[in-house]
């Protein structure tokens, strides 16, 4: 995920792929405002950097986003650890 800042006010067919829209500007339907973040896939940002029909940047990339990958904790490893061994006993 990206997150990303309009810098041109434009309307997107696309907008249910935003998420977690900040508006400064007026609330209108399907609009977005100068000043307005969201969050967007990789794809949408590069469409809206400039890999569109008009090949002008509509927004400007504020942050990006990692993907999280879960982590084990230490039970989580003395438990799966535990298990292997009794399986392998078998």
């Amino acid at each position: 995920m990206i997150k990303v800042e309009v810098i041109e006010s434009f309307t997107l067919e696309r907008f249910n792929e935003l998420k977690n829209i900040v508006r400064v500007g007026q609330d209108t339907k399907n609009k977005l405002n100068v000043g307005d973040k969201f969050e967007c896939t990789k794809e949408l940002a590069d469409y809206l950097l400039g890999d569109n029909k008009l090949k002008r940047p509509f927004v400007r990339v504020i942050e990006i986003i990692p993907v999280e990958t879960p982590t084990l904790n230490e039970k989580d490893i003395k438990k799966s650890k535990k298990t292997t061994k009794k399986k392998s006993t078998k």
